[in-house]
């Protein structure tokens, strides 16, 4: 059976992670769960601004959850929000939904391991 912390590892870089909260991995699942809280809305907005066709909103989540993602080192999840936040600036609606749907597939599977991770602790 795979550990924790090798499913979470396929989505976030640990050991860097682990670096900058000083190896303290209850204030590492304490920020995870606070991950989890806000993700759920942050990724609603992203939706809700594609849904609509606003490319501002669109950018300013996408850009929001970039942030989020690169401050947790979970850099392919950053990669697609860039992707999509770089797309809605340049105003290419076909990029940014062929990039939701792998992102989403992504979140989905990232907050399955981080749900883990966390129940593991």
């Amino acid at each position: 059976m795979i550990s924790n912390d090798a499913l979470l590892e396929k989505f976030v870089n640990l050991s860097e992670l682990l670096a900058r909260v000083e190896h303290d991995r209850e204030l590492l699942a304490e920020l995870l769960v606070m991950f989890q809280e806000e993700l759920p809305d942050l990724q609603g907005a992203l939706h809700d601004a594609i849904l609509v066709g606003d490319l501002a909103e669109t950018a300013k989540a996408a850009h929001a959850l970039k942030g989020m993602f690169a401050n947790l080192s979970m850099r392919r999840g950053a990669l697609l929000a860039a992707t999509i936040d770089a797309a809605a600036q340049a105003r290419d609606m076909p990029t940014i939904r062929e990039t939701l749907g792998v992102f989403d597939s992504e979140i989905a599977a990232l907050s399955a391991a981080v749900d883990a991770f966390i129940a593991g602790k």
